[in-house]
């Protein structure tokens, strides 16, 4: 029987011994990267190898057939041009940018904002972008490539905005729930309602990110957990099921959520304590505290050069210089605003006109900020 739609959502989950050790473990991971004086490029190359693999993995589980050297390529393009897979990897790095920015904001998460951020997802082409999607008129079922099985009959069509707006309702009212869990129903129940047409995957998983670094959870924003999803999408796809009928109002509308969120504390702890691991070891090589920390930065000038060393990473040539037509189409941003930026980075000393004259076609960084970016590949990244 269909549930009315009418009461606030209530989720259904039990704590057991392994979730509350996966939180805790999670929780000293957390404190151990949040203290380490990072060198600034090990920083650097830390999130950009977050974003790496966050790109890789998430669009890749849903069929995204690029090796890693393409999706390399394809990120550090500026552009809106290549095939559908190309343009995939790049929104997703594009939606990591605005998850941050309205991570380190204090509006709350609404309908609106996250059909803005699923306009970034899809956004294909040229022309105008659309600035939000409109929830789905149709409806969707998630079908099997293969046996062309029905796998998941999504709720009906005029269900999506109020099952949207509980959802949002709830979130706004669930500051005390554990970080981790809140991110974990968020994502899945998102999910559960299939909202859009296409990209509700990825978009479920950027909104557990955003969940997780609204939390305080944000681990500097080095932190990749899609690889882990990824690495098996069938126990992914299972434990989103959580056992349930092929319809949403058959179980999944109203389902114990436990096994969820056992799955998806135990994937966080993996990569928290790899992060982790990772972290301890580039600040043990630090000899001496770095006088320009990357901590220092700005949230935007982070991102920029998390992009230019993204460009480094894919072999370009001279990676580190770029274009103001670049920076507009990175951000999705104006001429105008773009212009600003600028001078505001150079009037910091973080960039410079890469040749001198009264018309400045291309810009490049200043020391110490080149030589984070140009600093040696690593292998993961």
């Amino acid at each position: 029987m269909k549930r009315s739609l009418s009461a606030p959502w209530a989720p259904h989950y039990d704590y057991n011994d392994a979730l509350v050790n996966d939180l805790c473990v999670v929780a000293d991971a957390r404190a151990r990267v949040g203290l380490l004086p990072l060198p600034a490029d090990g920083s650097l190359r830390l999130r950009h190898a977050a974003y790496q693999r966050s790109t890789r993995s998430s669009t890749r589980i849903e069929g995204n057939p690029l090796d890693d050297q393409a999706v390399r390529v394809a990120i550090a393009a500026a552009d809106r041009e290549g095939s559908k897979a190309e343009q995939e990897v790049r929104n997703y790095w594009r939606a990591l940018d605005r998850v941050e920015e309205w991570a380190q904001g204090s509006s709350p998460l609404s309908e609106a904002w996250i059909q803005e951020l699923h306009a970034v997802v899809i956004v294909r082409g040229r022309g105008r972008r659309r600035q939000r999607t409109p929830y789905r008129e149709d409806e969707v079922p998630v079908v099997d490539t293969v046996s062309r099985r029905i796998d998941y009959a999504p709720p009906r069509p005029e269900d999506v905005g109020p099952l949207m707006q509980q959802l949002c309702q709830w979130w706004q009212a669930s500051e005390i729930v554990p970080p981790l869990i809140r991110a974990a129903l968020l994502s899945h129940r998102f999910i559960s309602i299939h909202p859009f047409p296409d990209g509700n995957g990825r978009c479920g998983r950027l909104l557990a990110t955003a969940s997780l670094w609204r939390s305080g959870y944000a681990f500097k924003g080095l932190l990749s957990f899609e690889e882990w999803f990824a690495a098996d999408r069938q126990s992914y796809y299972a434990a989103l099921q959580l056992g349930c009928p092929v319809n949403f109002y058959e179980g999944r509308h109203d389902p114990d959520h436990s096994p969820w969120l056992s799955y998806f504390s135990h994937v966080i702890r993996q990569a928290a304590v790899d992060l982790a691991a990772r972290a301890e070891a580039l600040q043990s090589r630090q000899v001496q505290p770095d006088p320009h920390p990357w901590e220092g930065l700005d949230r935007r000038s982070q991102q920029l050069l998390t992009r230019l060393r993204a460009r480094v990473i894919a072999g370009e040539v001279e990676a580190a210089q770029f274009k103001p037509g670049d920076l507009e189409e990175w951000f999705a941003v104006s001429p105008t605003t773009t212009q600003e930026w600028l001078r505001n980075w150079q009037a910091e000393g973080l960039l410079e006109p890469a040749k001198p004259g009264q018309r400045i076609r291309s810009w490049r960084l200043c020391e110490p900020w080149l030589g984070w970016v140009i600093g040696q590949p690593h292998q993961q990244e």
